[in-house]
């Protein structure tokens, strides 16, 4: 079941004039707007007494990471209570237009696993919260929740809406002053490298990531970064050779940003953006600082071709199978809860495939593996992993593939080898619950030896972590 919402939002004149009034004042507040080179001495000592406070003990730095897990999508916004603060580093850049009174910041300036969205009522927020900058913001009596409910972006607010409670509203000025921290600290930032197939994947979001290869799909003469016909955002989609396809995904542009008009690049190259979704929440999207995060000044990739990779050293449909999943080979397991992967008849595919979910499991945890039967990659010179992936309501719940050449094939032993998440694309709640969504095609040529290959899930009993993904068509092509 999909749920659709509309949502009427009605701001009087008077309001909006209060709003811009305030903004105003907000963003005037520097005296210029000019990056912050040294930070004034009663600032320093707030910072001061705050890292003082951290270091004692009186107050708990929180991971981004598991900041975010106080907050389930959809749920009504969530005060923060607790004396805690969390740190992070500035990636997005609002100079050219394309962020709106929004900054986004990851927990490390390099090879970050998680960042999260800021909402605030401040304009020329790049005068304050430069790219870089090392922020500290102490979270009592602010909000974790939705700017738009649903919509899979975790955000960091002042207060709840009063016209919609689901949703948080901005930080407000005053509340800034008692509530965030800059440090001296203004840090390189190095983009992460990743795929457009693992760009849906949750430590992607909010981080600041490159993806090479690429280009902008279909015809892009005299097209420019926004559709002149819309007044907000336009999706353009980019797309870049991963193996033996071509994967599509979208960037964002801002109606309001300097570079909108700017024609889109016909050739190939790379792209540093923030990862986030759309307005709605349905797709996983790239917003640009500026334009000259795209450099494509190259020839367009190729993909390798799939008849020149016929040789098959995996593949497995499920439908031979019944009941708990048992394939010669495979290891069907559950580390944790009762839960374990089983065959199902899928009645939009018409075929069987692989099941789990820990729904109605009344377990405080679930754990559970589905491991393939070794694969021998040193009989080959490359090889391509790839399934497909459904879903059923994931809700909280997680699945990731991963890959060890360690393994022995015991399961007391799973927990001890080496596992590496591999880059796939998995079904979201986003994604439409009747359809198999392909995985791309993983590069496995890294990889030497006998490895197995797993797909892990992650939920229990709680209605907000209890969700179903199906499996199906894993294969491995190699020449």
């Amino acid at each position: 079941m999909k749920r659709l919402k509309n949502k009427i939002k009605i701001v009087s004149g008077i309001k909006i004039l209060l709003i811009a009034l305030i903004s105003f004042t907000a963003c005037v507040e520097d005296g210029d707007f000019t990056v912050p080179e040294n930070l004034g001495e009663a600032e320093n000592q707030k910072l001061t007494v705050l890292l003082d406070s951290i270091d004692q003990g009186f107050i708990e730095l929180k991971s981004i990471k598991d900041l975010k897990k106080l907050y389930i999508s959809g749920n009504n916004p969530k005060e923060i209570v607790s004396n805690i603060v969390v740190k992070g580093y500035v990636v997005s850049d609002d100079e050219s237009g394309n962020y709106f009174r929004e900054f986004y910041m990851q927990d490390a300036p390099e090879n970050p696993t998680s960042g999260i969205k800021i909402v605030l009522n401040l304009n020329n927020i790049h005068t304050k919260y430069n790219f870089g900058r090392e922020v500290y913001i102490r979270l009592k009596g602010l909000f974790i929740g939705e700017t738009n409910s649903g919509d899979g972006v975790t955000a960091i607010g002042g207060k709840a809406k009063f016209f919609d409670t689901r949703e948080i509203d901005n930080i407000t000025g005053n509340q800034l002053e008692n509530h965030f921290f800059r440090a001296k600290t203004t840090a390189v930032i190095v983009p992460k490298l990743i795929t457009l197939g693992g760009l849906n994947r949750p430590e992607n979001l909010g981080t600041y990531v490159r993806v090479e290869n690429s280009f902008f799909a279909g015809e892009v003469d005299g097209k420019a970064y926004i559709d002149p016909i819309e007044d907000f955002d336009t999706k353009r989609i980019i797309a870049t050779c991963e193996g033996l396809g071509v994967v599509q995904a979208f960037v964002e542009t801002s109606s309001f940003s300097d570079f909108s008009n700017l024609a889109l690049p016909k050739g190939g190259g790379s792209i540093n953006a923030v990862v986030t979704k759309d307005f709605g929440g349905d797709f996983t999207v790239m917003v640009l600082n500026n334009a000259t995060e795209v450099n494509m000044n190259e020839e367009r990739c190729t993909p390798k071709s799939i008849e020149d990779f016929q040789t098959i050293l995996l593949e497995e449909d499920f439908e031979e199978t019944a009941g708990n999943i048992n394939i010669e080979g495979w290891t069907n397991y559950n580390e944790k809860g009762t839960k374990l992967w089983r065959s199902y008849f899928d009645d939009d595919s018409q075929s069987r495939a692989a099941n789990i979910g820990s729904f109605r499991s009344r377990n405080d945890e679930t754990i559970s593996w589905l491991i393939t039967k070794a694969v021998d990659l040193d009989t080959t010179a490359e090889e391509y992993l790839s399934f497909e992936t459904s879903t059923s309501f994931a809700d909280g719940s997680t699945l990731e593939v991963l890959i060890s050449e360690d393994w022995d094939g015991s399961t007391a032993n799973i927990s001890n080898a080496n596992w590496e998440v591999l880059p796939a694309r998995i079904a979201t709640n986003t994604d439409d619950f009747s359809a198999f969504i392909k995985s791309t095609f993983i590069d496995l040529s890294q990889y030497n030896g006998s490895v197995s290959i797993a797909f892990k899930y992650v939920g229990n009993g709680n209605e907000d972590f209890d969700g179903t993904y199906e499996l199906d068509n894993v294969k491995i092509n190699a020449r």
